[in-house]
């Protein structure tokens, strides 16, 4: 009976222990899954933190970009303000010399191109002479007239004298220089169309089209100086734009306008005091151009 007893005892002893290992396996299990759930969420933290490290610093990269962006517009507008300061102190310096040559009376005399019949030997010179360039050269025997289309002198709003044009600028001179035109002079002037001038840079050497039209005689005047003729046989003048001889409401009207003309008058018909100002004219281009180089629109 103790016996029963004591294997009673020691059965239930088992199943206790049975028992008990069972719910610490279970609890075992749980603790790897929980485990196992908060790696995997740490993972995915990790994850997304990377990928914010990455966002911040593309966003960093792109402000910074702006910012520079956002100087390089400070600074052209810096440049542009600075530009039309200067722009604005240049009109004012030429209204002042314009009024200093009225106070001076240098701009009271009138300036009077007298239109005359040319010789012979000089209307025939220049009728061949432009009979060779029908393109680009006309001639009008009536006053004595050799007229360019700028076109095909300047690129489009430079001073400048293309090199393609210099052979008929050539051929002139050598006409000017001949026994035939001893007793002439020559009058070059130059001529716009109405469009205003825009472009900045254009703007900086050719205020206006009055500016860009004399500036041109002036191009062509140091051409034929360098060809030979005496300064003193040459005058400058520029319209502008206030002597068209065609519509500017059309572009082939505007091409007819754009024009540079040579008279050849008598020696000593040109009246006023143009014949003093064309060698300082000439001057003060040179120095413009020492100090600030050629102008291309």
């Amino acid at each position: 009976m103790r016996k029963i007893q004591l294997f009673s005892i020691l059965v239930a002893g088992c199943v206790t222990a049975i028992s008990t290992g069972c719910v610490s396996l279970d609890e075992h299990r749980q603790l790897q899954m929980a485990h196992r759930t908060l790696e995997a969420e740490k993972a995915q933290l990790e994850q997304e933190l990377y990928d914010l490290r990455n966002s911040n610093s593309n966003l960093q990269t792109r402000l910074s970009s702006s910012e520079q962006h956002m100087r390089s517009k400070e600074s052209l507008a810096s440049n542009l303000q600075a530009e039309n300061n200067r722009l604005q102190a240049a009109v004012g310096s030429a209204q002042r010399t314009v009024e200093e040559l009225a106070r001076q009376n240098v701009l009271q005399d009138p300036i009077i191109i007298e239109s005359t019949k040319l010789p012979e030997a000089l209307d025939n010179a220049l009728q061949d002479f432009a009979s060779r360039y029908p393109n680009s050269v006309t001639y009008d025997p009536r006053n004595g007239v050799v007229k360019w289309t700028s076109d095909l002198l300047f690129a489009l709003g430079s001073d400048v004298v293309m090199d393609s044009a210099k052979n008929t600028l050539d051929g002139f001179a050598e006409i000017i220089r001949s026994p035939a035109a001893q007793d002439f002079d020559v009058m070059v002037i130059g001529h716009t169309d109405d469009r205003p001038i825009k472009r900045a840079e254009t703007l900086r050497n050719h205020p206006t089209n009055w500016h860009l039209s004399t500036h041109r005689s002036i191009a062509v005047s140091n051409v034929l100086r360098d060809r030979g003729i005496a300064p003193d046989r040459i005058g400058v003048m520029g319209f502008g734009e206030t002597r068209p001889i065609a519509s500017n409401a059309t572009e082939a009207g505007r091409g007819q306008n754009r024009r540079v003309e040579i008279f050849v008058v008598p020696k000593g018909s040109i009246a006023g005091q143009m014949a003093k100002q064309s060698q300082s004219g000439q001057d003060e281009v040179a120095t413009r151009r020492s100090t600030q180089g050629d102008f291309t629109k």
